[in-house]
């Protein structure tokens, strides 16, 4: 049993370092391509659906593997967790939330510059700036994760 929450708590890592680096990658090619160019729209539509599929991806793995990783800590320590240990949780909770919502509002723009509605000029702008919150919320969350491992 070891092995599997072993595996668990890395697959939790490598998922969240996806998410997090592909929200920089988004980020920096959004902020080149610009927010009034066909390139901007081009990246919008081809490039990103596929990095929003992969990241909704490791949101769910990110979810399944942190409830494993959860209730390893708290069965490790007989579900007596401190008061430290819930108030980093609730935060890296609040952090993820974040990130999904930002996640959702990146299939909306994906979806409205697909179907030629919507603000397409400020799109690739607002692309990068949410990809941006979520590198940072992420790295944020990944903080606090290491925090929570050597609780």
């Amino acid at each position: 049993m070891r092995w599997f929450l072993t595996a668990c708590l890395w697959v939790h890592v490598a998922a969240a370092s996806w998410w997090v680096l592909a929200a920089i990658i988004i980020a920096l090619a959004a902020a080149v391509a610009g927010g009034e160019s066909a390139e901007g729209d081009e990246f919008i539509s081809r490039v990103v659906p596929g990095f929003n599929r992969a990241n909704a991806a490791a949101a769910a793995v990110l979810l399944l593997t942190g409830a494993v990783n959860v209730y390893s800590a708290a069965r490790r320590r007989n579900f007596a967790l401190s008061a430290d240990f819930t108030r980093m949780l609730e935060l890296k909770l609040l952090l993820y939330i974040g990130m999904v919502a930002a996640l959702a509002l990146q299939f909306r723009m994906e979806r409205a510059t697909r179907f030629g509605s919507g603000r397409r000029a400020s799109d690739a702008g607002r692309l990068a700036a949410l990809s941006a919150l979520v590198a940072m919320a992420g790295a944020g969350a990944m903080l606090l994760g290491v925090w929570l491992a050597g609780e």
